[in-house]
């Protein structure tokens, strides 16, 4: 029993420690930035999946029911988020399950350009898991991202998703608002 605790605990201070690191990274990489740029960490069955050196710039479209968050780098890689249902900024902090048979109020696409001569590319959307905007205000938006991918032609074929997991930066996003106020967005979310 005591040997059960002491694991339980040890992976406990591991798991507290791993999440410490990572916010700390993130804010690092938020040092770096100017406005409207965006760094996207992510790694797809354990590789890097966007180059280190892409910056991302973007748009956040927001209202009371959505928000799509299109990020594009120097390479033409590209993430899009969207983040859905009925006040979906209410929550803190903001957290969205994504399932490949639920609602697609709620998704991530990831892409980038592998063979720009030939214009091949590689795609990915994530099929199950979470996005979690840990900071969530008009000049710096932290989103996790936890889960499982499948490649746009495989994607519904669970047996070929493929783990992801990482965060996105982005500091003093271009946000356009639909029916909602800036205020109402961003008042009842957390901030760092």
């Amino acid at each position: 029993m005591t040997r059960c605790l002491l694991l339980f605990l040890a992976l406990f201070v591991f798991n507290c420690n791993s999440k410490d690191s990572s916010e700390q990274a993130a804010d690092a990489l938020f040092q770096t930035l100017k406005d409207n740029e965006a760094k996207i960490v992510v790694k797809i069955g354990g590789k890097e999946f966007y180059p280190k050196e892409s910056i991302f710039s973007g748009q956040a479209l927001i209202s009371d029911n959505m928000m799509n968050l299109t990020l594009t780098d120097q390479f033409e890689g590209k993430t899009i988020i969207n983040l859905g249902g009925e006040k979906w900024y209410a929550a803190q902090p903001i957290s969205k399950a994504i399932t490949a048979n639920g609602p697609v109020e709620t998704s991530i696409k990831m892409g980038k350009i592998i063979n720009k001569a030939q214009m091949i590319g590689e795609g990915y959307m994530m099929a199950e898991g979470e996005i979690t905007a840990t900071t969530f205000t008009k000049d710096k938006m932290v989103f996790r991202i936890k889960g499982k991918v499948g490649k746009y032609s495989d994607f519904q074929q669970p047996d070929k998703y493929i783990p992801a997991e990482g965060f996105i930066v982005y500091k003093k996003p271009a946000v356009s608002l639909g029916n909602i106020t800036e205020k109402e967005v961003f008042s009842s979310s957390i901030s760092n």
